[in-house]
């Protein structure tokens, strides 16, 4: 691997995950609990966790998750352009 290169399976935190996101920690916290963000899991299936136990997620994850919430808060702002129009 060159330093170029982006390892897609990289471990983020919460934080990390809301910081290349662009939203927050809470919003990170919200996708995973609707599902649309798996924790990392290691080959046991076992949840990674970070050293104070908080989990990890994988940047691919993350990066999907983002592109599919992003579809939808771009409808949501198209949904109240046109009501705030009318």
């Amino acid at each position: 691997m060159t330093a170029g290169d982006v390892d897609p399976f990289a471990l983020l935190t919460a934080t990390q995950a809301a910081t290349y996101a662009g939203v927050s920690v809470q919003a990170i916290c919200n996708w995973y609990a609707r599902g649309h963000l798996p924790a990392a899991v290691d080959a046991d299936g076992k949840v990674i966790a970070d050293s104070r136990g908080k989990r990890m997620y994988r940047l691919v994850d993350v990066a999907k998750a983002d592109a599919k919430m992003a579809a939808q808060r771009e409808a949501m702002a198209r949904r109240l352009a046109l009501a705030s129009a009318a």
